[in-house]
């Protein structure tokens, strides 16, 4: 499924790999969607398995072990205006693997899996998949971010889940030892037994014993409809989502609970949207999603007093409490990372 394109490019990486190397106060703000963060006291670009057990090291050296923070494309995360008192470890494992074709059991689709690094496009990977004629990936066309982000936070869209077509995955602990596991014989969901729910897998279980995911394996099945399906999602997500504006995707989680509205629409019904604190707003197309202003300079306080006060005003009208799935980061381990 791979297009000549691609491997032209998988084949010109493979042939003049970087060097490992740590840089000094890169500014977060270019790493991040929002582009906002001051600077990281060291950026590690890692783009192996190698370089990712290199980063520990110099951690390790510079007694900055409990200071370590991994971002893939930056598209979940709230860095502070002082930046990062740590190393920032930049995953660039982009790899992308076919594995096996297979007949399934009833001979009229074929099964694919394909390996995955974590530090690889979703959206990509989505769009090549669905454009090629493969289904169960056509929801991550449009959502930003890298696989192992997506693995991280049980992304999904559209009534879809990246656990149901994940079958293993491996990751790094922050000792540096590469593990795996696999999910081929649990399913998604509260009872299905692999510890993935809405929003939440395994991985975020681990605390600070995970570094990064590494890789995933997914298993999809042969589609004529694939590709239609995914530009369906992609024109349904240009209506309805400010793509156009520097955001986080959707710093809320739904609320759980059967016939709870969703955290946009109750952030709407609190007469949110439009509403502005500083250089953040609330988009005045998807209250879910927090922007930044054009104009001005775009700041980590102005966010956070904004998010703080959907969240007061979403429990003085409905009752309900909020909680983020956008990371913020704090500037030093042990502060208030909200």
């Amino acid at each position: 499924w791979l297009s000549r394109h691609g491997a032209i490019e998988a084949s010109m990486k493979a042939m003049t790999p970087p060097r490992f190397k740590v840089e000094r106060g890169v500014p977060l703000s270019g790493l991040s969607t929002f582009g906002i963060g001051g600077p990281a006291r060291y950026l590690a670009r890692c783009r192996t398995v190698s370089d990712l057990r290199r980063a520990l090291d110099f951690a390790q050296r510079e007694g900055l072990h409990q200071n370590v923070f991994v971002i893939g494309k930056g598209s979940n995360v709230l860095f502070d205006d002082r930046g990062y008192d740590g190393l920032v470890i930049a995953n660039e494992l982009d790899f992308c693997d076919e594995i096996s074709v297979a007949s399934t059991s009833s001979n009229d689709e074929e099964e694919l899996s394909l390996r995955a690094g974590s530090g690889y496009a979703f959206n990509t990977l989505g769009q090549r998949l669905s454009t090629a004629g493969w289904g169960g990936l056509e929801f991550a066309a449009g959502i930003p971010g890298t696989v192992g982000g997506a693995v991280f936070m049980n992304a999904g869209a559209n009534g879809f889940e990246t656990c149901e077509v994940l079958a293993c995955a491996e990751y790094m602990t922050s000792e540096g030892e590469l593990k795996s596991l696999d999910f081929r014989e649990g399913s998604c969901g509260d009872s299905g037994g692999s510890g993935f729910a809405y929003r939440t897998s395994p991985f975020q279980k681990m605390g600070g014993d995970l570094l990064a995911v590494v890789s995933a394996t997914f298993s999809v099945r042969s589609s004529p409809g694939a590709k239609a399906r995914a530009r369906e999602y992609m024109v349904r997500r240009g209506q309805t989502q400010p793509l156009r504006d520097r955001s986080a995707g959707c710093v809320f989680r739904n609320p759980v609970g059967e016939g709870m509205p969703s955290a946009g629409a109750l952030i709407d019904g609190a007469g949110l949207k439009g509403h502005s604190v500083g250089t953040a707003s609330v988009s005045p197309l998807h209250a879910n999603y927090l922007v930044c202003r054009e104009t001005g300079a775009h700041s980590a306080r102005d966010m956070r007093a904004l998010i703080e006060e959907v969240r007061a005003r979403v429990r003085e009208h409905a009752g309900v409490e909020l909680t983020t799935e956008l990371k913020i980061v704090p500037f030093q381990a042990g502060e208030d990372g909200g």
